[in-house]
């Protein structure tokens, strides 16, 4: 058995041909005493994969598939290892390739002529990377959010990470004394305490922190997020020269007294938010493509489109189910086989080998009552 872990999908493009694929989606995030719940579940999903390749496939041997998955459910190492959010694994008789996916979704068998991805493809479509910086009066904090995990960045000592370290001496306030509280950021008193001195150094302060944020940025080339109090916020905006700072994406919230938990629950309206953008972008670009009449929104209709490379874009509805198989000729059966597979993952697999991209979205989003639309390339 040849078991592959794989980041991409190209090595599974070039093996679509080789089916029929079983595709297991099981959920692995649990703790490691765990281990034998989620040997059950798989063999659960083992015994659904087999009823369903022996309804759809009933000339395939069952066999090959058995074998490689009971090795699988045996291997210690495999479930040390995969603990993330949800595990994929697409097999067909010769080899098993593994996804590791940082969305959760229910447990899912799907058996079909072309392996089933569009699970990945959600997956992958979720992973909004981004920097966050998190601001107040007189502190800062920067954050990478990478495949689904927020982590602090280790900043070193020079870093402008509060006002005194960044300013020291250059405090306008020269020999006032100022202390934080978790609540209301910096806080000055003396006999020269005034606000304007306050904004001087408020200012100078957030112009340190956005050159150092600038180099960051350039070195990581992801959108960086604000985060802090909507008065903060503005004043750091105005000052800003970052090209990375995002104009539209923003949290609205001190940090103060939050911890890492706390944070990466407040950026999930902003993730929402770009997600529900983006879908907005396509739907334009299929109006657009509409009215020059290059779009199509009838999956059947899709499919020589499909074949010849025309399609540049698909949108497929999160729940699409149709029911036909693309055969090798490329023709549909609908009618002769006892369980067709669901012609939208045929779709899906063949416009990714014809370099076409893929996008899924909510069904209540679609414009029109369909699985899916296409927006061809001419």
């Amino acid at each position: 058995m040849d078991t592959m872990v794989k980041n991409d999908l190209n090595h599974l493009m070039q093996q679509r041909d080789a089916g029929p694929f079983i595709a297991i989606y099981l959920n692995t995030e649990a703790v490691l005493n765990d281990m034998q719940h989620r040997r059950l579940e798989l063999k659960q999903l083992m015994s659904t994969a087999r009823q369903q390749l022996a309804q759809r496939f009933p000339k395939t041997n069952w066999q090959p598939y058995q074998t490689q998955l009971e090795d699988l459910a045996a291997d210690n190492s495999f479930w040390l290892q995969h603990t993330g959010p949800q595990t994929g694994l697409i097999l067909n008789a010769n080899e098993c390739l593994i996804y590791d996916l940082q969305t959760p979704t229910t447990n899912q068998v799907v058996v079909n002529s072309m392996p089933a991805i569009r699970p990945i493809i959600a997956d992958r479509q979720r992973q909004f990377d981004f920097d966050l910086l998190t601001i107040s009066e007189d502190s800062m904090q920067l954050y990478e959010q990478r495949y689904g995990d927020l982590v602090q960045v280790d900043l070193p000592d020079d870093a402008p990470t509060t006002l005194k370290k960044a300013l020291g001496d250059e405090l306008r306030g020269g020999d006032l004394n100022f202390n934080s509280s978790p609540t209301h950021g910096v806080n000055y008193h003396g006999h020269n305490a005034k606000a304007e001195e306050r904004d001087v150094d408020q200012r100078n302060y957030y112009l340190q922190v956005d050159q150092y944020c600038l180099t960051h940025s350039q070195a990581s080339q992801r959108p960086l997020i604000l985060m802090g109090l909507s008065h903060n916020q503005a004043v750091f905006r105005k000052l800003s020269k970052n090209p990375y700072l995002s104009q539209h994406l923003m949290i609205d919230k001190s940090p103060n007294g939050l911890n890492l938990a706390d944070i990466q629950t407040a950026t999930m309206p902003v993730q929402d938010k770009w997600h529900h953008q983006l879908t907005d972008i396509l739907l334009e670009r299929y109006d657009t493509a509409k009215s020059r009449q290059r779009a199509l929104d009838d999956p059947f209709d899709m499919i020589t489109p499909a074949l010849h490379g025309r399609i540049d874009t698909l949108i497929v509805a999160d729940d699409a189910q149709v029911s036909g198989t693309l055969m090798p000729d490329g023709h549909v059966e609908t009618g002769e086989l006892t369980m067709p597979d669901n012609l939208i993952d045929d779709l899906v697999d063949v416009v990714m080998s014809k370099q076409g991209q893929i996008r899924i979205i909510p069904a209540d989003r679609m414009p029109t009552e369909t699985a899916a639309l296409a927006l061809l390339r001419y």
